[in-house]
């Protein structure tokens, strides 16, 4: 299209027919962009020059730019640059793309399914699906999303819609008791009893159960079923700081997740060995609040270790770079694999995290159809609102099915002080889409999925 008649200063028009018929030529311009899209956190966008400046558009920018042809539009002009009159505009290509791309281990059904969920159930938070027997991520969502095409609208709104929850640090709460449990079993102490009474003293500093509640004698089980804060802190005294961290540390805590080249996850934060030393330190860590930090990806590496009985499998975004057949032509390696517990230590810990589902605090993560396992966590954030209550994190990770996982997954809600639908209910719907989807070929909707967790 040309801005004024026989000038030669064309612009482009984004058009919704076919213009031919009426005697004006088209020509199709390819976009990287889908026109609905999909993992927007982890995909990314591009600047103003059509360069990638965040997430995967970033990371593989070299290679995305050069996939597609390079086309001129040229055309017969006079002397003095007008438009020869009959001529039309032809479309040429300057130099052949390569026709390569990236494979990413997302699954559309199942991306498409999460981000449902969740622009129903939370306003921010994020989501991850991870294959349980591989490692690989089926589905990473952020909440609040963003229009990729319009990113200067998120950064005006200021609303944090631009930062990948998924990738990015919290504090953990308890479901980091998971890896108390790892290193009870590991260090001989599945064992211990405590009689709660609601609190506990370390050191004259005094520590309870959320909501005060009185717990009475638990053992390992019976403390996860409840979420004892009590029984971990004596748990974590005994163990000591070092064992923890030990077993922290092969679950994936305190490194930074490589998710392509140039782009990775937070590291989080573990305390350090000498600052455990404070009972009170040790305390605080041993029920997930302190100075940890972790990803809700470290969290579901560490929940899909027990998952799929016992090893660390890191975690894996991108297959590699494909060429126009979508054959592999260069594969993005991960991490080794590391054993984190025996198959029966893993064996027996699945079976403590259904029954938090089962007949503990974790109820609503029930699905409809089969059974599953996992840990609540809510965490302490330091925020607070205009009214002065804290905001806090409300964490659900767990596996489905129970009985044979093949699906790792975790719901963070970010930043409130009570959410409508908890994580552990989010959990299901995401459980219950799932089910129809192994069923179907195809994802439920999020409308279905949610009415019947």
């Amino acid at each position: 299209m040309y801005e004024k008649r026989n000038t030669t200063a064309p612009f482009l028009v984004r058009v919704d027919q076919d213009l031919n018929a009426f005697g004006v030529p088209t020509y199709e311009v390819a976009e990287r962009y889908l026109p609905s899209p999909i993992a927007v956190h982890l995909v990314g966008y591009l600047n103003g020059e059509e360069q990638g400046v965040a997430g995967l558009e970033a990371a593989y920018d070299d290679i995305l730019a050069e996939s597609s042809d390079l086309e001129i539009v040229s055309c017969i002009t006079t002397a003095q640059g007008r438009l020869l009159g009959g001529e039309t505009p032809t479309l040429e290509v300057e130099s052949a793309g390569t026709g390569q791309g990236v494979q990413l281990t997302l699954d559309a059904d199942i991306q498409r399914l999460c981000e449902g969920i969740a622009g129903l159930s939370m306003t921010k938070g994020c989501i991850l699906v991870m294959d349980t027997n591989s490692g690989e991520i089926l589905a990473s969502v952020s909440v609040p999303e963003y229009d990729p095409r319009n990113v200067a609208k998120s950064i005006q709104a200021d609303d944090t819609s631009l930062i990948n929850r998924s990738l990015s640090a919290f504090s953990a709460g308890s479901v980091f008791k998971v890896v108390l449990a790892v290193a009870a079993y590991e260090k001989g102490l599945d064992w211990f009893t405590h009689d709660c009474t609601g609190s506990v003293e370390v050191d004259g500093q005094v520590y309870r159960c959320a909501q005060g509640r009185v717990h009475g004698e638990v053992n390992l089980r019976g403390a996860l079923e409840q979420s004892c804060n009590c029984y971990f802190v004596e748990l974590g005294q005994l163990l000591g700081g070092k064992t923890i961290l030990k077993t922290a540390e092969l679950l994936g805590f305190g490194e930074p997740c490589a998710v392509a080249p140039g782009l990775k996850s937070s590291s989080g934060i573990l305390p350090s060995e000498e600052s455990l030393d404070n009972t009170g330190q040790l305390a605080l860590f041993s029920f997930g609040q302190g100075g940890l930090t972790a990803t809700p990806l470290q969290i579901t590496a560490m929940m899909n270790s027990i998952a799929n009985g016992g090893v660390y499998l890191p975690p894996r975004f991108v297959y590699g770079v494909v060429d126009d057949t979508m054959e592999l032509v260069s594969e993005v390696r991960t991490a080794e694999k590391a054993a984190v517990c025996d198959e029966d230590t893993a064996r027996v810990l699945r079976s403590m995290l259904q029954s938090v589902v089962e007949e503990g605090i974790g109820g609503d993560a029930a699905p409809q159809e089969l059974t599953a396992g996992g840990k609540t966590g809510t965490a302490q954030t330091g925020q607070f609102d205009e009214n002065g209550e804290e905001l806090l994190n409300y964490w659900f990770s767990g596996f489905y099915p129970a009985d044979h996982p093949r699906y790792t997954i975790t719901v963070l809600q970010d930043s409130v002080i009570e959410p409508e639908t908890s994580s552990a209910a989010i959990f299901a719907s995401i459980a219950n889409g799932l089910h129809v989807w192994e069923g179907n070929g195809a994802a439920q909707t999020p409308e279905t999925a949610a009415k019947t967790s």
